[in-house]
């Protein structure tokens, strides 16, 4: 029987961290930074018309934009509610967050209303939303996704500081789909008036899965290091020559149906890359998916994934000849698939030597 050393390269999202069996081990951990949030969009005639540099329905660029967040948002205890504005209503009411709840939610808004008679009383709509705010845990976070645009009631900057002075424990978080110098203007304002608030362009969110990791983490969790002291136990025997070492890399933050590999990612890769360096053979780099999709797509996927790690160690040094990448798919799960962490689990790429 051969004994196999398995070294564990695992990942918090966006960050990922390195845990040696049998020496004192590092991880890394998510916490919630708050406890409660709300999508807070403009459903305004200018949010149904199109965006002035992205050339599409600004309406349909921050639905589906909140529809990215609502999966991304960790599996963390977080309560949850949707309100819109201009005109103002409560499209899901704050309770656990449930994301099937919150996309269904999100589909439900609009996005070919008609532009006539449509302004936009976003400091109308931050008055009345002061109830709703009142009943969130804190700390919560009101992420407000708009055009800036302010035509119509009072002044939106003036709410936004009266809600920040009636509702402690609450922060402002702005999503800008601004096209104009005048609505950019008014959301930096609102974005201003507390240095907890986070400022994010809509359309770099959408184009870009590192701004919106980061910006994911900036409003919704922190990762935390924890350090445990290596177990006491008895030398162990010699290993024989026909010794494995495997390396694990677990869910190491491909986008979404992706096998592109991040600028976060890249680190842990690059220690791999090192740790490969020093060992002689052939590596076999075999990628695993959870179970959610086709047996077909999985395969496939698990087959791009392999390959984008061969690729990127192939960048680093590591001969190409070297590498053998292959895929298994759903075939070999590690965890339990019925589960949110089972499923994060069993994303996984194993590197192993022959």
């Amino acid at each position: 029987m051969k004994i196999s050393r398995i070294l564990l390269l695992s990942a918090c999202i966006a960050l990922l961290g390195f845990a040696a069996v049998a020496q004192a081990q590092t991880t890394m951990r998510m916490e919630p930074k708050i406890a409660s949030f709300d999508f807070f969009m403009d459903h305004s005639g200018s949010m149904m018309m199109s965006h002035k540099q992205a050339g599409e329905n600004k309406m349909v660029l921050a639905r589906d934009l909140m529809i990215k967040v609502t999966k991304k948002v960790p599996a963390l205890p977080y309560d949850a509610s949707l309100h819109t504005f201009a005109p103002y209503k409560e499209r899901l009411a704050q309770g656990a967050f449930n994301a099937v709840a919150m996309e269904k939610g999100l589909m439900g808004i609009t996005v070919n209303e008609d532009i006539r008679g449509r302004y936009t009383p976003m400091g109308d709509g931050l008055m009345k939303l002061h109830s709703a705010v009142h009943s969130m845990k804190r700390e919560g976070a009101v992420i407000v996704v708009s055009d800036g645009v302010s035509n119509k009631g009072s002044d939106p900057v003036a709410e936004a500081r009266a809600l920040y002075n009636t509702e402690p424990g609450i922060c402002l978080h702005v999503v800008s789909f601004a096209d104009s110098a005048e609505g950019e203007a008014v959301l930096k304002q609102i974005s201003a008036l507390n240095n907890c608030s986070v400022y994010a362009d809509g359309t770099q969110l959408l184009a870009s899965e590192m701004a919106l990791d980061k910006f994911m983490q900036d409003v919704f969790y922190r990762v935390v290091e924890e350090s445990a002291p290596a177990p006491v136990a008895a030398a162990p025997a010699p290993a024989p020559a026909s010794e494995d070492e495997v390396l694990v890399l677990r869910n190491v933050n491909f986008a979404f149906d992706s096998a592109v590999i991040t600028e976060d990612s890249a680190a842990i890769l690059t220690e791999a890359a090192l740790l490969i360096q020093e060992r002689p053979g052939t590596v076999v780099l075999t990628g695993h998916t959870d179970s959610v999709g086709t047996d077909a797509y999985n395969q496939g996927l698990s087959e791009r994934r392999a390959q984008s790690v061969r690729a990127f160690l192939a960048q680093k040094g590591i001969s190409a000849d070297r590498i053998r990448a292959v895929g298994k798919g759903e075939s070999d799960p590690e965890y339990d698939n019925s589960t949110d962490e089972g499923r994060r689990l069993n994303r996984r790429v194993v590197i192993t030597f022959e």
